[in-house]
């Protein structure tokens, strides 16, 4: 299990999806709380777009109860939510990333590390693209910051919804090119 994609079968850790092995991700394992449908898109939708934050200690409740290690609880060395750009910052006026890693890792607040890896090139919004104009979208749209601090570290990439894995992908890119290993990606919802 690459991805995270769900199976059927109930034994995703025994599969890999079309996808992880015609073209592998760079990321070492992808895991989702939920599906992005139903009661959680919405409850997504209201804290991402309508700036309801109060939302992020019940979605973390929910990720905690869903979870099991090297997730929850972490033994990555570093915790690291998936920036904005700085101008998306201002728009949106929070990381919603940050915010759940805040609250699922609250008793490891050291380990997380908001200030690591940079946005550095302004992108539209992935949910206006499909597939490989993702991937297009993001490429070369993040950098490690101080290279130093990630070499030789486990390192669990925080975000709040994977579609095509394009963002964490390039995200995991950049950290691995800085040294870190391994690379595992934690999202609140999944899109099946």
């Amino acid at each position: 299990m690459l991805c995270g994609r769900p199976f059927k079968t109930g034994l995703a850790s025994a599969h890999r999806c079309s996808d992880c092995l015609r073209q592998p991700p760079v990321f070492d394992q992808a895991l989702a709380a939920g599906l992005f449908e139903e009661q959680l898109r919405l409850a997504i939708h209201d804290f991402k777009y309508r700036g309801q934050i109060e939302l992020a200690r019940p979605l973390a409740a929910f990720m905690a109860a869903e979870l099991e290690p090297p997730f929850y609880p972490p033994r990555a060395d570093l915790i690291i939510p998936v920036p904005l750009h700085p101008r998306r910052l201002r728009q949106r006026g929070f990381n919603q990333s940050l915010l759940l890693a805040r609250e699922l890792f609250r008793p490891w607040r050291e380990k997380i590390h908001f200030n690591l890896l940079k946005r550095t090139r302004w992108t539209e919004p992935q949910v206006n693209f499909s597939g490989a104009e993702r991937r297009k979208n993001v490429h070369h749209a993040f950098s490690v910051l101080r290279p130093e601090e990630v070499k030789g570290r486990s390192v669990l990439l925080v975000d709040d919804v994977f579609t095509t894995g394009a963002t964490v992908n390039e995200c995991a890119r950049v950290l691995k090119n800085a040294g870190a290993e391994p690379v595992y990606v934690l999202t609140l919802a999944r899109v099946a």
